[in-house]
């Protein structure tokens, strides 16, 4: 794999945790929405509702967990491939360059805050670590 290649390799992890956290906030709206099913009372006779909000509500609630759950299940799949390839290197500050990028989804000052390296430093050891990661193509 190439240099760029890898970086896209490693970032699966973040496009299925935003994902996961779509999904998540979908099921957040539904279940604040459920508790609106009641009709409101009003002056004014109306509605004509079926009945059936609060079983349509909730069976939208549970498709939503389910499919929040599978997602999750992406999500730790990926992230369980991604470690199994960062155990190939040896440098400590490597590793936490990369966990902290790929895992974390950290910014790049926050990582070289927190392992208190300069930025310059950081960008070539990140650049040198990728290049050593040894990630089976998929094919």
């Amino acid at each position: 794999m190439t240099y760029e290649e890898k970086k896209a390799w490693l970032w699966r992890f973040r496009t299925a945790k935003r994902f996961e956290l779509l999904k998540l906030d979908e099921l957040a709206t539904l279940q604040t929405d459920a508790t609106h099913t009641t009709q409101r009372f009003s002056p004014v006779p109306g509605g004509s509702g079926d009945g059936q909000a609060l079983p349509r509500s909730v069976e939208r609630i549970d498709e939503a967990r389910r499919a929040a759950e599978a997602q999750s299940a992406v999500c730790d799949t990926i992230r369980t491939e991604i470690m199994e390839v960062f155990r190939q290197l040896d440098d400590e500050v490597d590793f936490m360059i990369l966990f902290r990028r790929y895992i974390l989804l950290e910014d790049w000052p926050d990582i070289a805050i927190n392992i208190r390296i300069s930025r310059s430093q950081m960008f070539q050891r990140h650049s040198a670590a990728i290049k050593r990661l040894e990630i089976k193509s998929p094919d």
